[in-house]
């Protein structure tokens, strides 16, 4: 063979690689020259390459927060039934049943009370008029031709309810029954109820309920008992009597009277 064709067919395929080598050199400069004219994003910059190791985070100290003082938080009080829940409102019925029987057991202690008050008044009545007596001034003369009953009801007249006391309490020392002693006794409450002396008045009245219930001043004398105690302030002991009186003596002037005044 013809050494230079021998030799140019050896240098060919060498001559095509280093095309080729050329060729992709070239490719590889494009696309970094198209490369490096892309602007480059900042998530890009902080996005990790894959596979990258990742470098742990130095510790730091956590930030001290700033201390606050804890404020009292209003508990919200509940006064309308329709906001309580089922066991508040079971808890409420449970308190107002006790609350009622309570009242119904101080209602009873004193109802018995004001009885044994009255018995301890009659105790002391015959006491106290005895006390009376000798408080009594002795320079009031019964006028002459008259009785102290009469005296008494004169001057109970004329209003000299002082005076009517000195004769009324006259006319009963002594004496403990007929209706001359519950007419006296009845007067001498009324002339102490005038003077608004009502507690004297009451120890008076007393008598009726106590030892001369069929006499005709007794539903008065009731009437009388319930005003004073009503006046004194004593209120739940004045109802008692109110009620007494209508329970007995419903028809009379008496009666009609203390069934208004338990209506209000």
């Amino acid at each position: 063979m013809n050494p230079k064709f021998l030799l140019a067919f050896l240098l060919i395929p060498s001559v095509g690689a280093c095309v080729t080598t050329r060729e992709e050199l070239n490719r590889q400069r494009e696309a970094a020259a198209e490369l490096d004219a892309k602007p480059i994003k900042s998530e890009e910059l902080l996005k990790p390459e894959a596979n990258a190791p990742v470098a742990a985070a130095p510790a730091q100290s956590p930030a001290r927060a700033p201390v606050e003082t804890a404020q009292p938080v209003p508990v919200p009080v509940k006064t309308d039934p329709t906001t309580l829940s089922e066991d508040e409102l079971r808890a409420e019925l449970a308190r107002a049943n006790g609350r009622l029987e309570e009242m119904q057991h101080e209602q009873e202690i004193k109802e018995k009370s004001t009885g044994e008050d009255l018995k301890k008044a009659q105790e002391r009545i015959a006491a106290l008029e005895k006390q009376l007596k000798e408080l009594t001034p002795e320079t009031v003369a019964v006028p002459e031709g008259k009785t102290p009953l009469e005296a008494g009801k004169d001057s109970y007249g004329e209003g000299k309810y002082e005076e009517a006391i000195v004769f009324f309490s006259r006319f009963l020392s002594g004496q403990d029954s007929g209706k001359q002693v519950e007419e006296a006794t009845f007067l001498r409450g009324e002339s102490h109820f005038k003077k608004l002396q009502y507690n004297k008045a009451i120890l008076d009245f007393s008598k009726f309920p106590e030892k001369f219930q069929k006499s005709p001043f007794h539903p008065k004398a009731l009437l009388r008992i319930a005003e004073s105690f009503e006046a004194t302030g004593r209120k739940d002991d004045a109802k008692v009597f109110y009620s007494d009186l209508v329970e007995k003596f419903p028809k009379t002037a008496e009666g009609k009277i203390a069934k208004k005044k338990l209506k209000k």
